[in-house]
């Protein structure tokens, strides 16, 4: 049985969040992005692969592993 959905992170060019903790800037052109642009950690969403109308590009392991740092900031347990 294969699953039907993806987890992903928001995307933006709102440079202003890059500053946000946790959130990764990327660069211009990186995974063939067309300006630079943030991952917004702290919006993450699953969607049905059907809602994927195609692929952009693809992110290098150091990336990946830069993001899922960021989640994890986003929610491990805090005291009050």
């Amino acid at each position: 049985m294969r699953i039907a959905t993806v987890v992903v992170c928001a995307l933006t060019s709102n440079l202003k969040r890059a500053n946000a903790p946790g959130n990764i800037l990327l660069e211009e052109n990186e995974a063939n992005l067309p300006k630079q642009s943030v991952v917004n950690v702290s919006q993450i969403f699953t969607v049905s692969k059907e809602q994927l109308q195609q692929k952009i590009g693809t992110l290098g392991k150091t990336r990946i592993e830069q993001i899922l740092a960021g989640i994890q900031l986003v929610i491990e347990p805090r005291d009050i």
